[in-house]
């Protein structure tokens, strides 16, 4: 038993820390899926890591024997929970740089996108990507632009603003110039 724990537990613990970084980066796209991930592992880490606690220090206060192999237990236990809570503040991160970067976006399409109206009288029907750039993931992958003569709107799905009560479908209101959740 003790040729298998024979590393640092500083280690052990980076190690399940960093599985938690990584996952949060791999499965960010589908955060409904991480929150119940999340939810699910606190509610069985949470209750081990503190049996372990217990039975550790019953151990170590008696027997002075196990202890070593109840501490690993703990430690991982303990950095189980610390790398599924890195693991949903991953995902909220990216998400948050994502509609970060649709907002930067949309705020530099908009005086381009009234400019075009004002020379030739009507919004265009297409963004006009040579002059602004491709649009952000959100808005290419999961979003749209359209316009009338008179007005234009961009739009795109959030899945976090949907899995938190919201309809998720994000829209720039062009007349009053400002974001809504519908």
């Amino acid at each position: 038993m003790t040729r298998v724990l024979r590393y640092p537990k500083s280690l052990l613990s980076a190690v399940i820390l960093l599985a938690g970084l990584v996952m949060g980066v791999v499965l960010q796209d589908d955060l409904f899926g991480n929150y119940l991930l999340w939810f699910g592992g606190l509610l069985i880490l949470i209750p081990l890591t503190l049996l372990f606690g217990v039975v550790a220090l019953v151990v170590f206060l008696w027997k002075r024997c196990i202890g070593k192999f109840l501490t690993y237990g703990l430690i991982i236990g303990c950095s189980s929970i610390v790398s599924v809570n890195l693991f949903m503040e991953t995902g909220s991160w990216i998400n948050r740089w994502k509609v970060d970067a649709v907002e930067i976006y949309v705020a530099r399409a908009v005086p381009v996108l009234d400019q075009i109206k004002q020379k030739k009288g009507a919004y265009p029907a297409k963004l006009p990507t040579d002059i602004l750039g491709e649009p952000p993931e959100l808005l290419r992958d999961d979003g749209d632009y359209s316009a009338t003569r008179s007005s234009f709107c961009f739009e795109y799905v959030d899945e976090p603003a949907e899995w938190a009560g919201g309809e998720g479908a994000i829209e720039f209101d062009n007349t009053n110039r400002e974001w809504k959740d519908e």
